[in-house]
């Protein structure tokens, strides 16, 4: 196949379809949504993320990095795409950690005071670089989704290291060897230290192998674009039932779930069937478009939420909050009425997903590919940013 500028609509439907998983498996409400499998392994969608970001960088920059000073312009590019919407979000908890450290000097107290633990000023140095999943941390900080981000940049490092140190013509044997090595590294975590969090090298790792599990998938998408087995209804019905068993049950090793991912984005990659034209409407693709700020911004409007029901709880002096498996839960209703909580936490998400988008990650990003020196739209690629639990 002769390679050509293509969105791949499909798959960018299904990045918007993932991104919401995540907002409701990090969402808890004792409702129905909350203990439908999909929703309790939703964190399932940030592997697909990694990959789908391998296959959609790789065909948007697989033949430009040969380009003089290509490489400064694809980091360049790719801050902008990731930064300027992360860097956001972050000031806004800034600015409720001071709002929570005004309250405590006028009597106010809380669960966890301000700029502690998960909130620490050095885990805030650490995110403003993008190292809080790449340099140890005990957990999650500030706004936790963004650990994620974290590594994606920095696995765009490695790919540029990848494909630089290969040369033009061993480009693809670099990317196999950094997949198997990858690969081997992230299986030996997984059996040797199952519990590794994924702030402390688990997600660097699952990140990488992901990537280049991408990158090998769009390079077999190129070499099989001619087989019309691949390329009709059926192929995507099986691919529909394989991400569906996937978020039912979750296997044990993500490094599988990867590799599943992977034959599942290959089988979207041609859009040549009945689901792939379902996934084109205008609703999903707008979701897709969305994706990134739903992904980022989830995490501070249910934090939100939560502190407005728990200052509710004090006022009350009635249970609101219930301990499930050391986990809180919002839970003052019947299921029905829990539900609909968390479909007005969800509108509420789309609200400000949709106005960061054009206030934040559209300027931001023609802001940056100026820099790189391209035009304002840089390559017109989708899933590029992986959104994660």
């Amino acid at each position: 196949m002769t390679e050509r500028q293509v969105r791949f609509d499909a798959l960018d439907s299904w990045r918007g379809i993932a991104a919401l998983l995540v907002a409701l498996f990090h969402f808890q409400a004792a409702g129905n949504f909350y203990i439908v499998p999909l929703v309790r392994h939703g964190n399932l969608a940030v592997p697909f993320f990694f990959v789908l970001s391998g296959f959609v960088i790789t065909h948007a920059y697989r033949a430009k990095l040969d380009e003089r000073g290509a490489g400064i312009r694809f980091m360049v590019r790719r801050f902008g795409r990731l930064y300027p919407l992360h860097f956001v979000t972050l000031m806004v908890l800034v600015g409720l950690e001071f709002a929570k450290l005004i309250a405590v000097q006028h009597g106010f107290s809380g669960s966890e005071g301000p700029f502690q633990n998960t909130n620490s000023v050095p885990s805030l140095i650490a995110n403003l670089f993008l190292l809080q999943a790449v340099i140890p941390f005990p957990d999650l900080s500030w706004n936790a989704a963004s650990w994620s981000i974290s590594t994606e940049f920095y696995t765009y490092l490695v790919f540029l290291a990848v494909y630089s140190a290969a040369g033009a013509r061993h480009r693809i044997l670099g990317c196999v060897i950094a997949f198997i090595l990858s690969g081997l590294f992230l299986l030996y975590l997984e059996v040797s230290y199952p519990t590794l969090n994924i702030a402390s090298g688990m997600g660097m790792a699952q990140c990488v192998f992901g990537f280049f599990a991408g990158n090998l998938t769009y390079e077999l998408y190129l070499r099989l674009y001619n087989r019309p087995a691949l390329q009709g209804t059926w192929p995507e019905l099986l691919a529909t039932v394989m991400m569906v068993l996937l978020f039912w049950f979750k296997p044990r090793f993500i490094s599988f779930d990867i590799l599943a991912f992977s034959v599942i984005i290959l089988l979207f990659a041609y859009e040549g069937g009945a689901v792939a034209r379902g996934l084109r409407n205008r609703v999903m693709l707008r979701l897709g478009e969305l994706s990134y700020s739903i992904y980022l911004c989830h995490f501070i409007i249910f934090s939100l939420m939560f502190v407005a029901v728990r200052v509710l709880q004090g006022k009350l002096g009635i249970a609101l909050i219930e301990r499930v498996n050391g986990i809180d839960v919002m839970d003052f209703g019947p299921h029905w009425l829990m539900d609909l909580v968390a479909l007005g936490y969800l509108a509420v998400l789309l609200v400000c997903a949709v106005m960061t988008y054009r206030w934040i990650e559209v300027p931001g990003r023609r802001y940056f590919n100026r820099l790189a020196g391209g035009r304002g739209k840089g390559p017109a690629i989708v899933g590029a940013e992986p959104r994660q639990a």
